[in-house]
């Protein structure tokens, strides 16, 4: 297990810029938002372990999810990454990989997505219609206090609104340094560092 999956933040840091400009007499106030990346139900959450128990018993696949991302249209519904099946031998050996959608209220899994490669997929939150997913070795150990925002640059993303492909994606700088902040906090701790 990762050392900040037993942590409870909740990471929804508003990018925002506020300027103020003068157009001759007038000044004119702009701001600009940028979404924000929302994990959702967290590894640790009871809500994480009911949800995670009950796609696994729909499915007889291991939930890899770090993270359940809320959908930004439904409330009730949320993100599962799973792994099903291998093949091949170690280590070139494929995971059978899939995305659903879960509502919690009514128990209605739909696939989004599947794939079939050398990997493991962990949903880590979602940034608008973009289901963030962490691209992660089938046998990977990082250690006490690695950080996935931090330490890690292989992520991609799943359109909820249109879900045919994964598309790389680049963790923004904020969440870069909320995963080194927490990354010196928990080697504090750990460490003594």
């Amino acid at each position: 297990m990762y050392w900040w999956q037993s942590t409870k933040t909740v990471i929804q840091t508003p990018a925002e810029n506020q300027s103020a400009q003068t157009s001759g007499s007038k000044e004119v106030e702009t701001k600009t938002t940028t979404a924000t990346i929302e994990q959702g139900y967290g590894y640790d959450s009871q809500q994480f372990e009911t949800y995670a128990s009950e796609v696994k018993s729909k499915t007889n696949e291991v939930v890899e999810s770090f993270y359940l991302p809320k959908s930004p249209s439904n409330k009730d519904v949320v993100f599962v990454s799973t792994s099903g099946d291998t093949t091949g031998e170690w280590p070139n050996m494929k995971s059978t990989n899939k995305i659903y959608s879960y509502n919690i209220k009514t128990g209605e899994l739909s696939k989004l997505y599947e794939e079939q490669e050398n990997r493991l997929l962990r949903t880590m939150g979602i940034e608008g219609s973009k289901l963030i997913v962490m691209y992660d070795g089938i046998d990977n150990s990082p250690g006490p206090c690695f950080s996935v925002w931090a330490d890690w640059k292989d992520f991609g993303y799943l359109d909820v609104v249109n879900p045919s492909t994964l598309r790389p994606y680049t963790a923004p700088d904020y969440q870069v340094q909320k995963g080194k902040e927490e990354q010196k906090k928990c080697e504090q701790e750990t460490f003594g560092q």
